[in-house]
């Protein structure tokens, strides 16, 4: 009779050699293979470990995604707790390397013996023939995407027919698996990451630097906590305040020995492309796996998916944990002691992520509870659930991260309130992207016009599908959770358009894109639904669904990413597609970075006054995070550059001759306004396309 170590599973000895192997290659750092080898081992190692320690029997796709959320969430409660504890042991530097290797791989190990003693089955592989295949072809669209990105960041950045071609081969991609549905359908998994990954590089993959708005005071967070090997609760910022900025990029750069711009760049990219893949698994429940598949599609085609939400490094670790939070809910097999086990474990991971999102959640956790109580049905969430998520949420946002994001939240509810009556009738309150999706702005040239026409289109079959579906459930629609929450995204979208300034709090786009997770699907059906009374049910539902993706998915896809814009030469937004035709001011305003201007900066850093402060634009602040200077402070016209303080200027300072006091504004104040004046005198580097000048 075999014992217990002589049955060890097939998933222990795959993850102890993955540890072991990981660790052994830490330590005489060989690239490539430590980053590889080090992201598989971190991002999905412990969860599968817990999963196994639970017993689950979870379908693959459920089971990757599930591990994903769960070994996120174990890294960042590791980290906060070597963070709190370490300290109390006299070691200043509690997130250094050696630190997180042991306690790390320590407690791996723990939970992965654990699950061999809870569980002892071993890997059964069946591949068919058709898997290998579709498997062989889903990385030729992501490996497009970085080969041609890497292209257009070659100067003079024109070089975009490889991207062209990687957006072309999706959109056949797509129309394949419309028609030969039976070699996709198992494969639907493979093929919607594999085109979140693509989607997502070619613009992450874009310049050798960050670029954005918020992505600068994140990736500050991240600097002032990897420099220190310690994160400091108490420091007065809502981003600091965010473990997901924090201490989870620290943990990854530490240990996988990757400069944060690359985690931001690439792991957040391939840990956000699982939101697709449970957006999916979410769907199938509800709509089936076609339609699932092809919802999914057109979530990820909405511009926002791969062009914002790469600049909000928390709020993709957020969305993660949002629509894992929701697919348990929805999960009724799960036993209740495992259900309640990963509510808690996401509900940390939620609220230490991003904030806007927990309050989000938190208020459809308790429309949920009240629509089962009001209407005496069964609904998965409890009124325990909705106080444990409460607790969890302020006791965090209140007492952890000093209030910052408590007392965001409650000014932004003051501002909207007191600014109601004053805004209502006011178009300018609800933000020129509401503007825009209500027609009222938005260039005026016939493809632009089109791309705004197909995009009303989807909004259009999104209602139509919504309101079927209550006309022909009647009574019952609202017994079911997943309308209800559908119901309510919709509002608040509507309440966006409605409630003055409501938009500019989170940003429309942004709850645009948030309320795709639930109306997504609505699109597909709103449209054959649609197509269905029109042409009196003379043709099979199939060809209904065809004509929705060939006539609007695929359209709406080409506009999204810009494609169409750019082969026409019309008007385009995309950096990777069309950068090489924006000038240097346009591509300041997006916050892009040129190597000469970090250059300057690391100049400063070496030659700069140790208490002498340095003056600049704001679009210059993410330079000095990168080159380690202290001390940085905004130009402004009320306050003049001190006695012998630096003034750096970067290209389009001195182009343009404009300071910039927020980003995407328009210019505020001239260089020549600068007090005092500098003068050639004054100057001491310059590289052309970057000045510093000494005032005297």
């Amino acid at each position: 009779m075999k014992t217990n170590s002589q049955r060890i599973s097939g998933f222990l000895q795959v993850a102890i050699i993955i540890q072991i192997s990981f660790y052994l290659i830490v330590i005489v750092d060989i690239p490539i293979i430590r980053q590889i080898l080090g992201f598989i081992y971190l991002t999905l190692i412990p969860g599968f470990a817990i999963i196994h320690l639970l017993n689950l029997n979870l379908e693959p796709v459920e089971s990757v995604v599930f591990a994903v959320g769960l070994s996120i969430a174990f890294l960042m409660m590791v980290g906060f707790l070597m963070n709190l504890l370490i300290p109390l042991l006299g070691f200043s530097e509690p997130l250094s390397l050696i630190f997180l290797m042991v306690v790390i791989g320590f407690l791996t190990m723990i939970l992965l013996l654990l699950s061999y003693f809870r569980s002892h089955e071993t890997f059964n592989f069946s591949i068919s023939l058709k898997t290998i295949i579709v498997s062989l072809v889903a990385p030729v669209a992501p490996t497009l995407s970085i080969i041609g990105t890497l292209l257009v960041n070659m100067s003079p950045r024109s070089n975009n027919s490889v991207l062209l071609f990687m957006l072309f081969l999706i959109a056949i991609l797509i129309g394949l698996a419309a028609f030969f549905k039976k070699t996709f359908f198992s494969r639907y998994p493979l093929v919607l990451y594999s085109i979140a990954i693509a989607l997502l590089f070619h613009t992450s993959l874009f310049s050798n630097y960050i670029y954005g708005g918020d992505i600068f005071g994140e990736y500050s967070a991240f600097r002032l906590t990897i420099d220190n090997l310690f994160w400091d609760p108490n420091f007065a910022s809502r981003l600091h305040t965010m473990l997901s900025t924090t201490i989870l990029p620290t943990i990854y750069s530490l240990m996988l020995g990757l400069e944060g711009t690359w985690i931001f760049k690439i792991v957040y990219p391939l840990i956000f492309a699982v939101v697709p893949l449970s957006l999916y698994q979410l769907f199938k429940s509800k709509v089936g796996k076609e339609i699932a598949f092809f919802s999914t599609f057109f979530f990820m085609s909405n511009m926002i998916f791969f062009t914002e939400l790469l600049q909000l490094p928390r709020q993709m670790v957020g969305e993660l944990f949002y629509i894992l939070l929701f697919l348990l809910l929805f999960k009724n097999e799960i036993e209740p002691y495992v259900k309640w086990t990963f509510f808690v474990i996401f509900s940390f991971g939620l609220v230490v992520s991003h904030y806007a999102l927990s309050y989000i959640f938190l208020m459809f956790l308790i429309t949920l509870w009240t629509f089962g109580t009001l209407r005496k049905r069964k609904i998965a969430v409890t009124a325990s659930m909705i106080i444990l998520f409460a607790t969890i949420c302020f006791a965090w946002y209140i007492y952890i991260s000093s209030a910052e994001t408590f007392n965001y939240l409650l000014d932004m509810i003051d501002y909207i309130s007191e600014n109601f009556v004053s805004d209502l009738l006011n178009p300018q309150a609800r933000g020129s992207i509401v503007l825009q999706g209500l027609g009222v702005k938005g260039l005026g040239t016939f493809w632009h016009l089109m791309g705004r026409n197909v995009f009303y289109v989807t909004e259009l079959f999104i209602i139509i599908g919504l309101f079927s579906s209550m006309f022909e459930k009647r009574k019952s629609f609202f017994d079911d959770g997943y309308n209800i929450l559908a119901f309510c995204n919709l509002l608040l979208v509507i309440a966006c358009i409605i409630v003055p300034n409501l938009a500019k709090t989170f940003s429309m786009t942004r709850f645009y894109h948030l309320a795709l997770f639930f109306l997504a699907p609505f699109c597909i059906v709103g449209g054959t639904n649609l197509l269905s009374l029109l042409f009196r049910k003379k043709f099979k539902k199939r060809y209904f669904n065809l004509a929705i993706i060939f006539l609007v998915l695929i359209p709406f896809f080409l506009f999204q990413t810009g494609f169409i814009y750019e082969i026409t030469k019309e008007e385009c937004w995309s950096l990777p597609l069309s950068s090489y035709r924006f000038d240097a001011l346009k591509l300041a305003k997006v916050g892009i970075i040129k190597e000469s201007e970090v250059s300057g900066g690391f100049w400063l850093s070496q030659f700069k006054s140790v208490n002498k402060p340095v003056y600049t634009g704001v679009t210059s602040a993410a330079i000095f995070d990168y080159t380690g200077v202290k001390d940085v402070f905004g130009l402004s016209l009320n306050s003049p550059v001190k006695e012998g303080c630096y003034v750096y200027l970067r290209e389009i300072n001195i182009c343009y001759e404009t300071i910039f006091s927020f980003y995407g504004s328009t210019g505020d104040f001239n260089v020549t306004q600068i007090a005092p004046s500098l003068n050639e005198m004054d100057l001491t580097y310059s590289s052309g396309s970057c000045e510093v000048y000494v005032v005297p």
